[in-house]
């Protein structure tokens, strides 16, 4: 009965999988935040999103070997302190939300100032909290359900990007890129390919991870996949390819029809791009597909947090109502718990919204390369275990060198960031955020679990939840005496 129950929660599919990563990847630091990479390097970008796909690769990969070897609700959590201990764990638990929370409150605003385009009339914190309750509400459904919306809205990204780049690849064929003519009348010299030099690819860095950001969705919705040994590396094969085949394309296209000197800050350099080419309506067509890259972003976000944040909650390390879920497995209690300090951030970004949307970007960024990082240094240190217990069944091709050469590039764009002196704020959020949350552990959990017969202690799936309430997802439902039991997911 209880594998009945686990085989229909599960309900994501390879597809879904696919869909979900590029909900997560591709959303307004895409089509918005790229304006900034490029404004640092010029065509130059281009050699940042290879530097930046190399990354990818290996942090994707790692994660397929790992998630497929081990799809426990957490994800990286459970790697992080299965393979660097308890401490890791509750850190990069605890830094995924908080990323992730900045991330959210970037994409809902985002969303509100596009489709206030069309409604001028109407306040932005209605369209945000609009958007907030209609994302929240998708959340709420069962994973099939919400895989099909996530695949809907994944899909008009996907589409634009490949309509762009056939849009650009026609419109060079008949003479209109004033990029390339541009660099043709300089005879493509260095300092037209390269206007900042190498600092200049630097300093691009940081933004361009920002594109890239959202990988560690994938890991989170293993747990809720059918097979997760075939689904996830699959899956995880396939976005790769597709999300380094996409980007390379449509920057190359966008650079060459657009100059990049001639990119303006607070529009998306894609409609930029097609402005120029003097095509009428695609004002409208692209404000619509940026809105819903906004939106998915946001969606998959917020389906991400949510089961990191129920997985702290199984472990005591978060209130122990969020475990609560639904019939069908969905965390609801850590759904809203995560939507809820959403719209405080939404406040605040509105308290400073000159610089809200750079701040709170680099500073998800940044956020981001830390949970990289650790997903590099837990792959390292994860491979033997699985393959002392014999659970490796996808090995993630090029270790150790694709990995180690992953670090190497995280550590350089950190490292870069001040190279463009707008991105310190966010660098300075993140490292504070990892500080912060690395204090509460030694200063207290570490402590409390260290207690004697009481303390905190880790919950452990299908346990009774003394005082949970009802609706407990997972299947298992009222236990004996009307206890309500964790969801076995």
């Amino acid at each position: 009965m209880a594998d009945r129950v686990k085989a229909k929660q599960k309900g994501l599919g390879a597809t879904d999988v696919v869909m979900l990563g590029y909900g997560s990847i591709i959303g307004a630091g895409l089509f918005v935040a790229s304006g900034l990479a490029i404004q640092q390097a010029g065509p130059a970008v281009l050699i940042a999103f290879a530097i930046g796909a190399v990354a990818l690769v290996g942090v994707l990969t790692g994660l397929a070997e790992m998630a497929a070897a081990n799809p426990a609700p957490g994800g990286l959590r459970t790697f992080a302190r299965e393979s660097m201990g308890p401490w890791m764990g509750f850190t990069v638990g605890w830094l995924y939300w908080a990323s992730g929370v900045a991330t959210m409150s970037t994409e809902v605003t985002a969303a509100a100032l596009l489709a206030h385009l069309w409604l001028p009339g109407t306040p932005l914190w209605a369209l945000t909290l609009a958007f907030a309750v209609l994302v929240t509400a998708i959340n709420f459904m069962d994973p099939r359900g919400f895989g099909k919306v996530e695949g809907v809205l994944s899909s008009v990204k996907v589409v634009a990007l490949v309509g762009f780049i056939a849009i650009g690849v026609w419109a060079l064929a008949r003479g209109q890129g004033a990029g390339l003519q541009a660099l043709r009348a300089v005879g493509f010299s260095p300092g037209a390919l390269f206007p900042a030099g190498a600092r200049g690819v630097g300093a691009s860095l940081l933004m361009v991870m920002a594109t890239y950001a959202g990988v560690q969705s994938v890991a989170m919705a293993a747990a809720e996949t059918r097979d997760p040994a075939r689904t996830v590396p699959r899956a995880i094969g396939v976005l790769t390819v597709s999300v380094i085949l996409l980007y390379l394309g449509a920057f190359s296209v966008l650079i060459l029809v657009l100059p990049w000197n001639q990119i303006l800050m607070g529009a998306s350099p894609f409609v930029q791009a097609l402005s120029s080419l003097g095509l009428p309506g695609l004002q409208h067509v692209l404000n619509f597909v940026v809105l819903t890259a906004a939106l998915s972003a946001l969606n998959s976000s917020l389906f991400a947090i949510s089961r990191m944040l129920r997985a702290l909650a199984h472990d005591a390390e978060a209130p122990r109502i969020l475990v609560r879920s639904s019939p069908t497995g969905n965390p609801t209690w850590a759904v809203a718990g995560s939507s809820a300090v959403l719209l405080v951030a939404i406040l605040l970004s509105y308290l400073m919204p000159a610089r809200a949307f750079q701040l709170v970007a680099s500073a998800s960024a940044s956020t981001a390369m830390f949970s990289w990082i650790i997903i590099g240094l837990c792959h390292v240190r994860y491979r033997p275990i699985l393959e002392r217990e014999g659970k490796l069944v996808y090995r993630a091709g090029g270790f150790p060198l694709l990995t180690l050469a992953s670090l190497a590039i995280m550590f350089l764009t950190l490292l870069s960031t001040p190279l463009n002196p707008g991105q310190v704020p966010g660098l300075v959020v993140a490292v504070t955020e990892f500080t912060l949350i690395s204090l509460v552990y030694w200063l207290f959990m570490r402590r409390r679990q260290g207690e004697p017969g009481g303390g905190v202690r880790r919950v452990e799936f299908g346990e009774p939840v003394a005082g949970a309430g009802g609706g407990v997802g997972g299947g298992a439902g009222t236990g004996a005496g009307g206890e309500e039991r964790v969801p076995t997911v």
